[in-house]
This record gives structure tokens, sequence and C-alpha cells, in this order.
């Protein structure tokens, strides 16, 4: 199922336990970063997501105060016990976000239980989080093109 969360396309499968989100490029700016980032904490909450991917591709540039948010407040409210993998696509035009990332990751190191892999591609991260059920990898990657393909162009 897909979700418009704001300024944030996601996909939840909820027989895998799939949850994947992405920046809509569709909206510009950081207005309903917070906003958008609360809704994927309260799915991550209801216990039921085990496998994340997060495509930070099309993300603006995160200001300071979104990164301290993100670190302090966010980071230790998504880290719940059921989470097993999240995988990370970091832009390879962004050397900031990227940047960013490894620091968020560094000062939430003590809520984070989870494996964490980094890709260049969300065809990557996704085969490493569900590829071993080929025709439900699929069915994701058919309904996530299929919805919003401006997300699916280079960014």
């Amino acid at each position: 199922m897909i979700l418009d969360l704001a300024t944030i396309q996601a996909q939840l499968s909820p027989e895998l336990g799939f949850l994947r989100f992405q920046w809509n490029p569709v909206r510009p700016g950081l207005a309903g970063f917070r906003r958008s980032m609360l809704t994927i904490a309260q799915l991550l909450e209801q216990g039921a997501v085990e496998l994340v991917l997060l495509d930070m591709n099309k993300l603006p540039s995160l200001g300071l105060e979104e990164q301290f948010w993100v670190a302090t407040s966010w980071l230790p409210t998504v880290s719940v016990p059921v989470l097993q993998r999240v995988a990370l696509v970091l832009p390879q035009t962004n050397m900031y976000n990227q940047m960013v990332v490894e620091s968020v990751l560094r000062t939430g190191q003590p809520f984070i239980h989870y494996d964490i892999q980094f890709f260049t591609d969300a065809a990557g991260a996704m085969d490493w989080l569900v590829g071993q059920v080929p025709a439900q990898l699929a069915a994701l990657e058919t309904e996530w093109h299929h919805y919003n393909p401006v997300l699916m162009q280079p960014a």
C-alpha cells in the first residue's frame, strides 16, 4: 500500500513487515518534514515493521535543527524492538546529507539494535531486505514504480 505523507511517499507491506519511504520532490522544502517523520514513527511504533528502506535521494539538505531533532527525538522513538534491518540509500550527489547520516547514526548509537546497511540504489537495498521472496519483491517494486514515477527519476 502506498501512503502520501505530506512530504514523504511511503510504501507499507504489513504481510512482509516492510516499510519504504522517500522524500517526495513534488513538494519542495522541509515545511512538512517533522509531521511526515512523526507519521513514519507512528507506523513503526505499531510494532509490525521489521524491515525499513529509507531512500534519501531527493531529500533537501537537513539543517542543524532537523539533524538534532532526528538524532535526539525521532531516532529513539523509531528504534522499536521488532525492527531488524534498515537499508539506507544515500544520495551520490549530496555529500552533505551523507555526512548528516553518519553524524545522526553516531549520536543515536545507543538506540540502534538493528542491522543497518548503506546502498547507492534502491534496487540493492530492496534485494537485501526482501530479495529472498522474489515474487513479493517484484510486486513491491511494481507498485512503487506504478504509483509515482517522479520518484524514480535520477536525483
